[in-house]
């Protein structure tokens, strides 16, 4: 009798272990659906979940940014206006729901889900204001995968502080910056790290009336404070400045009004008159002209490209009266002979028109 039950169940098992195979696949066919599956999280969240527990010692957060466009770059507020989505990856075991076999692979919440779970607390240290668009509704979503990851992602306009150095200025570049950190928490409860191998990306080329974004970096510093250390993570942009308009609008009438200054060289000595209003006007020209281009430039206390160069060309003209007030002195007195002032006034012509040259090619080389 023993030997008999020996067989059948040895031959059960078998049929079993043979047919078990072709059972696995069913068994799939059966899943949550999402509805079984959030009131499940909710549920859990709501009873046994505690959002002030951090999920393990200490919680990886990954940060990774989607730039979507620059939307202003000001040299007199120093500043620059961003519109990005703040992407954040990190793992909470608790919220694991691979058990229940769900249909879909990740679960989508809104904002709402924030008051539910625990969050890094995460924003820029360093800007003057950020916000998140609400237009129609909120920009943040959460997703939750089966095996308890998490990703968030937040759509925000901020305002960044930038780093200026005039000195090269029309032809300098400006570098605007913004940090992201854990407000809550140091490296003891949450470690900050940029999501490799792309921690930023841009949606579009970065192209500005004035500024053209040329380049941006990543880097992560360690930064101590009275509580402890705290993971830093800074994104760096570089824009270059779009000098055509300054070309335009400065260099060329520079060129047009000390060109303007040596017309009275070939009016000879004695239109006195002519050749000082000339040599006025232009003055005033230039003076004008430069009063035109500062006036939109923050006040810095060194000396800027632009401010050589103008200053520059205002020497060549008053260099020019100064020739002037020379040529009417010298012309006084009756014992200079006419042809000895014209060759005065052709050498003065010629040194400045050298010397001219030799400037612009200092300046441009």
């Amino acid at each position: 009798m023993r030997s008999t039950t020996l067989v059948l169940h040895t031959a059960l098992a078998v049929h079993v272990i043979v047919a078990l195979p072709h059972f696995l696949p069913y068994r799939h066919q059966y899943c949550a659906n999402d509805t079984d599956v959030m009131d499940h999280l909710l549920m859990e969240t709501a009873v046994r979940y505690n959002r002030h527990k951090l999920p393990s010692q200490p919680v990886t957060v990954r940060i990774e940014m989607w730039v979507q466009e620059v939307t202003s770059v000001s040299e007199l507020t120093q500043d620059f206006e961003i519109d990005l989505y703040v992407n954040e990856f990190w793992e909470d075991p608790a919220l694991d729901y691979e058990q229940l076999y769900p249909c879909n692979r990740n679960l989508s919440f809104d904002h709402s889900i924030q008051e539910s779970i625990w969050i890094p607390n995460t924003c820029f240290i360093n800007s003057k204001r950020a916000l998140i668009h609400s237009s129609p509704f909120r920009n943040v979503f959460f997703m939750i995968f089966p095996n308890g990851s998490i990703w968030s992602c937040w759509r925000i306009k901020g305002t960044g502080p930038c780093i200026l150095d005039l000195a090269k200025f029309p032809m300098d570049s400006i570098s605007c910056i913004l940090t992201f950190e854990s407000y809550n928490y140091n490296i003891e409860e949450v470690r900050m790290k940029w999501n490799e191998p792309n921690p930023v990306i841009l949606y579009k080329d970065i192209e500005l009336p004035d500024f053209t974004l040329i380049n941006f970096s990543t880097f992560n510093i360690e930064a101590k404070y009275a509580a402890g250390i705290w993971d830093e993570l800074t994104v760096s942009f570089t824009f270059r400045r779009r000098y055509g308009w300054y070309i335009l609008q400065g260099y060329i009438p520079t060129y047009l009004t000390i060109f303007i200054s040596w017309i009275p060289f070939y009016l000879g000595p004695k239109a006195i008159p002519a050749r000082t209003m000339i040599g006025v006007n232009a003055l005033l020209a230039m003076t004008f002209q430069f009063g035109n281009i500062i006036r939109n430039l923050p006040r810095v206390s060194y000396i800027k490209a632009i401010d050589v160069w103008v200053l520059s060309g205002m020497t060549f003209i008053f260099a020019s009266l100064i020739e002037l007030a020379m040529i009417g002195f010298m012309s006084r007195n009756e014992g200079r002979s006419i042809v000895k002032l014209k060759h005065l006034n052709k050498k003065v012509r010629i040194f400045l028109k050298e010397f001219f040259i030799l400037f612009d090619l200092f300046c441009f080389s």
